[in-house]
């Protein structure tokens, strides 16, 4: 049986690869898009940030040494104070560009992915538009599987901090906290697989928010575990590039970071394309499982595929 299950991931993942090269234009375009528009968000952040933070840095630096007694000590308070909410402002715009960006390329190569497997052909010029029109609804998902993210972190936060302190676990602080987090991002991770489902539930079809997570809890249904090895790779991948970045960065000037900073984020776009791909096959796949007719919907040209034919040649790489 585990053979089995470990031949259906592994089918997944080819299934994934064959996407890409079916309608490999379009794909290889969005994938550039997402590596160049998220490599010059990376870039003007980081200099934007670096004289802000450089000011605070020297100015907190003799706040600590000046007297508080005198007038200079509150102009410095001051001048701190007004270049915290300076950074505080300028790295929230930042973060919610990123998040802009991430949800509006997921929306558009989810969408790719779905017209590749369904055997249609939409150019780049034709997707980008109606993934921006059909933002509302992943939108709202997105909304909501934050929610259940920051609910399941707070929920682990107030059941572990009773432990610590009740059997007082100071000597063994670093190994109880490995063990906590390893597992604590081992049932993120299956919890995740819902979640990601939900995602591509209300791109694909006319449900968002609440409904789409029960559709998708619905349609993962017999397919689970095939959907958390798939997170479970490519939390791992993940993992790996982050501890060789950290590992690079160590050897590295700080004016050089940029470099690997920039090769760190064009794999991770590459990552997180592949597990786009592979979710929008595990949806197509888990909806012919369950008996449900194959098609396109909501902003994307409507098309109906028979779950009786191979969606994608088996010749077709």
């Amino acid at each position: 049986m585990k053979f089995n299950m470990l031949l259906d991931f592994l089918g997944l993942l080819r299934e994934s690869h064959k996407l890409f090269f079916r309608n490999g234009k379009a794909m290889s375009s969005i994938t550039l898009l997402i590596i160049l528009v998220t490599s010059f968000l990376l870039v003007i952040h980081i200099y934007s940030l670096k004289p802000t933070i450089t000011d605070f840095t020297i100015k907190a630096n003799f706040l600590a040494a000046t007297s508080p007694t005198g007038a200079e000590f509150a102009d410095l308070l001051t001048a701190v104070k007004y270049d915290f909410r300076l950074l505080l402002g300028v790295e929230w715009i930042f973060i919610l560009g990123f998040s802009f960006t991430s949800l509006f390329f997921a929306t558009a190569s989810i969408s790719a992915s779905a017209v590749s497997y369904c055997g249609k052909d939409l150019s780049i010029k034709e997707l980008l538009p109606r993934a921006l029109r059909s933002l509302k609804r992943p939108f709202v998902t997105w909304f909501y599987i934050t929610l259940l993210d920051l609910g399941y972190f707070s929920f682990l936060f107030a059941f572990v901090l009773p432990l610590v302190l009740i059997f007082n676990l100071k000597l063994t602080i670093s190994a109880f906290a490995i063990v906590a987090c390893i597992l604590a991002l081992v049932v993120r991770t299956y919890l995740a697989v819902v979640w990601n489902l939900a995602l591509v539930v209300s791109i694909l079809e006319e449900k968002c928010g609440i409904e789409a997570l029960g559709k998708a809890g619905q349609l993962i249904k017999g397919s689970k575990l095939r959907g958390f090895f798939l997170s479970l790779v490519i939390a791992t991948a993940s993992l790996v590039l982050f501890v060789l970045f950290r590992t690079v960065a160590k050897a590295m000037p700080v004016k050089a970071l940029i470099i690997p900073l920039l090769l760190l984020n064009c794999i991770g776009c590459l990552i997180t394309m592949v597990s786009r791909m592979a979710y929008t096959v595990l949806y197509y796949e888990s909806k012919a499982t369950h008996g449900e007719e194959l098609e396109l919907q909501g902003s994307l040209e409507y098309a109906k595929v028979s779950s009786a034919t191979p969606l994608i040649n088996a010749d077709a790489v």
